[in-house]
């Protein structure tokens, strides 16, 4: 239940800064889309080009949308 709140939550913030954190790592990047029990994120480190990562929604620990300075 608690799952599909969050997703509808998101889908409202495509487009925002994210960090979030799993068991073992912290990401932080822009969110992409909203999917089901999917997130997809860029990231980009300012190395390269930037990483599209998938993280399925059950799997996290905490999300953080950072506020523009």
């Amino acid at each position: 239940m608690f799952a599909s709140t969050l997703s509808a939550e998101l889908a409202k913030r495509i487009g925002s800064q994210v960090e979030i954190a799993l068991d073992d790592s912290l990401f932080e990047g822009i969110l992409l889309s909203v999917s089901g029990n999917l997130i997809v994120i860029i990231q980009n480190s300012g190395y390269g080009a930037s990483v599209n990562l998938t993280i399925s929604i059950p799997s996290i620990n905490f999300i953080r949308l950072p506020q523009a300075a």
